[in-house]
């Protein structure tokens, strides 16, 4: 297998750089056709008799992918439905791809090298229909954090080499795994050697044991972790609930003013998760695209994201909106708030790298709102789906050293733009889980309120429900604490808030 990352490395790097040019759609198999609009390039089927079809295979040679050849800058890839497979090296080399979404149930394969080196590649979720992965076919994707492999796929070898993001990996008990599935290839002496995965995992296919662990990738302690807890099957994150599939997709023409930052925080590299956060913020998205008529290219989902996927892709993703005197922004953010103690008892978003005991290292509430609003959009609305108390979702401690002792932060002031902020818990309240729904109490609400009213609401009833709906079912939860959320607007929009809308 090594002989696959020395050849297609070579190919990559001997790539003529060519200027993004001429028209920007085609074909790309028998019945498939690919387009692209400065940002998402969407895989459709186009059978006129309905029938599925295949995407081509491509290398890195002779027969190189049409948009590899005009070296697009894609970041994000759709496969519409009807479309069976992504061919070999379809992807390989694109390294500003973030996302790639499957909107139908028919794909069956992903070719050898389809996404090598996608490096900045992160979600990533595998429809349940797929049964076959080919070799490297994410090697080298080292942006990815969970992987979920579903019932009777064949994984090739080195498919998922060198992910070296990866920190939960769940496969069927019938999935077949190939040779060093999920090692990380390391060159020691000029001989090629395989670092073992050593995180959490959920599932693992039954012929796997502490004896050939490490034929697959896996660290022995992994396995013998597993016997441990017992063979009981891990459904990471994604209970379901009915906001989540019976989504209101509303006929209207797509808003192509109002723009979505979505962040959702769940793995934390020094403090404990939050349960469902990935989960929030992925069907929040879909409503923003399904109910809410938000163009796709006009939504930037980052998950598990760091201080600087925040201030620097995120935020200056935002800064680059043109015209923003005439658009809407709308931010959602599901995570860990935290309070510093130090000073004031000031609030701070929290990063997935930064540690509870620094806050100040985080993101400072009140300088993150003064941003939003010295961004003059017309329209800026905030959903925090966090709490500053200090304490998390399962009443765990954020701050190490201060378990369970909740501290009211200081209130945050905003900045001089049209800023309105729904915020899931008060003073020093705990924005808490909701298990039996899959999602953050503050969050199931939000959607339900979308769903219910088609995202046709104003602030104002929307800001009564979430108070009235949240502080009632959080006494009837297992913690039994209050929450109360709470809104709060920027000057400029005191008076007239209550009348604003999506």
């Amino acid at each position: 297998m090594k002989r696959y990352l020395i050849l297609i490395t070579a190919a990559i790097l001997s790539l003529p750089v060519l200027a993004q040019s001429g028209k920007n759609y085609g074909t790309c198999g028998e019945n498939v056709e690919w387009a692209f609009d400065n940002v998402t390039l969407t895989i459709r089927n186009v059978d006129k008799l309905g029938f599925n079809a295949a995407m081509a295979d491509y290398d890195l040679s002779r027969n190189r992918a049409p948009w590899a050849k005009k070296n697009l800058q894609i970041r994000k890839v759709v496969f519409e439905r009807g479309v069976t497979s992504v061919g070999s090296c379809a992807f390989a080399g694109c390294e500003d791809i973030q996302e790639v979404i499957f909107n139908g149930t028919e794909l069956k394969r992903i070719g050898w090298g389809a996404f090598y080196n996608c490096s900045r590649l992160r979600n990533i979720s595998l429809p349940v229909q797929v049964r076959e992965i080919g070799p490297i076919a994410f090697a080298n994707c080292s942006s990815i954090t969970s992987v979920k492999i579903p019932d009777h796929c064949r994984v090739g070898e080195q498919a998922f080499v060198s992910c070296t993001g990866l920190t939960y990996i769940d496969c069927s008990p019938t999935a077949d795994l190939g040779p060093y599935a999920f090692a990380t290839q390391v060159e020691v002496g000029n001989t090629t050697r395989h670092a073992l995965y050593n995180g959490e995992v959920g599932r693992l296919p039954s012929n796997i044991n502490s004896g050939n662990s490490n034929t697959y990738g896996f660290h022995r302690n992994v396995v013998e972790k597993r016997k441990l807890q017992g063979a009981a099957s891990v459904d990471y994150d994604y209970v379901t609930s009915p906001i989540d599939s019976l989504i209101p997709t509303v006929q209207q023409e797509a808003r192509n003013d109002t723009y979505a930052l979505i962040i959702g925080n769940q793995e934390y590299r020094f403090v404990s998760d939050v349960q469902f956060a990935i989960h929030d913020a992925h069907v929040f998205r879909e409503y923003c695209e399904k109910t809410l008529g938000i163009p796709a290219a006009n939504i930037l989902p980052l998950d598990n994201a760091t201080k600087q996927m925040i201030m620097e892709e995120g935020m200056d993703w935002v800064r680059d909106i043109k015209n923003r005197e005439n658009k809407k922004l709308i931010v959602y953010y599901a995570g860990h708030g935290v309070p510093d103690t130090r000073n004031k008892n000031k609030a701070y978003l929290l990063p997935t790298d930064v540690r509870g005991t620094a806050p100040q290292r985080g993101i400072a509430l009140e300088d993150f709102y003064g941003q939003l609003g010295e961004l003059a959009f017309a329209q800026t609305s905030v959903f925090l789906d966090a709490c500053f108390s200090g304490v998390n979702r399962e009443n765990e401690g954020v701050t190490e050293g201060l378990r369970g002792v909740e501290i009211e932060p200081e209130d945050a002031t905003f900045g001089d733009g049209s800023v309105v902020v729904f915020s899931a818990a008060q003073g020093n309240e705990t924005a808490q889980g909701y298990p039996d729904q899959g999602h953050g109490l503050f969050t199931y609400y939000l959607l339900k309120e979308l769903r219910e009213t088609a995202g046709f609401t104003n602030f104002g009833k929307l800001a009564d429900n979430l108070k009235k709906n949240v502080s009632t079912q959080a006494l009837q939860l297992k913690l039994r604490k209050k929450q109360t959320p709470t809104t709060n607007a920027s000057e400029k929009v005191a008076e007239t808030w209550r009348q604003l809308s999506f």
